[in-house]
């Protein structure tokens, strides 16, 4: 009996050890399960520590389950290495930041006012502001506000084509530049790309669809990797918006010229969904991405939680090269 329970225990470990390393690497992560148990490596380190050290204070298996306990372990070391590397800042030349650019994105699941917006954006200095799931009223109110508080800014927005979510709303700073028209991009929660008339940046205001049902996978991937592009293939874009997908996704995996702000800021743990749970334990789904030879990130910043949102804000600090 004690041989056939050894048996178990080393079989039991190499499932885990198989499944941690699938989620440590991540193999597969564009696929159902994984994608969404990669988003949380915070939580995937602490649940393994909690079941290793709940197997280790029994003393019947204790000696049995050894292996086990071992390959939990090492898995919950491993999601922590992943985490504290994406928490060390990237080297980057000193600049002076005559020329800043501070970029705000916040899913608002349009419940937070145009008032607290504002004052959340004059309190940022925040020159573009992209807000998913935000009705253009609510833009339109936000701006409203501004322009009484002497800080002028354009509003273009894209409508969702899911019934009872809120489109994407975009906001530029007049001293930014001219931004005319907008393009919308072909994402069911609505998505827009604004380009100026005089030489300014390249601006993207994104919500790509989530992926929560099996039939949502396709789309997800699609999309997320439409959003990437546009920064991958545009000099001296700014992305930025609620992506819905981590670093380990495909399509932020390898973003090319493109730069992460939150990981070159040394931010990349700091997770922004839901915001009902401590940022190190949240998924980190809301992200600006840059054009790393146009821009150099100088700071990135996880908000606390603001309103009735399930996301963080994040405000990232950009100045030209």
């Amino acid at each position: 009996m004690r041989s056939r329970a050894r048996a178990w225990s080393a079989v039991a470990a190499g499932l885990v050890l198989v499944v941690l390393v699938v989620l440590a690497v991540p193999v597969g992560a564009g696929a159902l399960g994984v994608a969404q148990l990669v988003s949380f490596r915070a939580v995937l380190a602490l649940g393994a520590l909690v079941l290793a050290a709940a197997l280790v204070a029994v003393p019947t298996t204790r000696r049995r389950l050894r292996p086990l306990v071992a390959v939990l372990a090492v898995g919950a070391l491993a999601q922590v290495a992943v985490l504290v590397w994406r928490s060390v800042p990237l080297p980057a030349a000193p600049t002076q930041a005559d020329d800043e650019v501070v970029e705000l994105a916040f899913n608002t699941l349009d419940t937070v006012g145009p008032q607290e917006l504002a004052r959340l954006v004059l309190d940022q200095d925040a020159d573009v502001v992209v807000l998913p799931e935000t009705s253009r009223t609510t833009a339109d109110g936000v701006a409203l506000l501004l322009r009484a508080a002497g800080r002028p800014v354009l509003v273009h927005a894209a409508d969702s084509d899911v019934r009872g979510i809120a489109g994407t709303s975009l906001l530029v700073a007049a001293d930014l530049g001219v931004y005319p028209d907008a393009q919308v991009l072909p994402t069911r929660l609505g998505s827009l790309r604004a380009e100026p008339a005089d030489g300014g940046p390249v601006l993207v205001a994104a919500h790509p669809a989530a992926p929560i049902t099996p039939g949502s996978m396709t789309t997800w991937r699609t999309e997320t990797a439409l959003v990437v592009a546009q920064c991958a293939s545009t000099p001296g874009a700014i992305v930025a918006g609620d992506l819905n997908a981590t670093l380990d996704h495909p399509a932020l995996r390898d973003l090319g010229q493109c730069v992460d702000a939150a990981r070159a800021a040394g931010a990349g743990a700091r997770g922004t969904w839901p915001s009902t749970v401590p940022s190190l334990l949240a998924a980190p789904i809301d992200h600006v991405l840059v054009d790393g030879r146009s821009w150099r990130v100088t700071g990135f910043e996880v908000l606390g939680r603001t309103g009735a949102s399930d996301h963080r804000p994040v405000v990232a600090r950009l100045v030209r090269r």
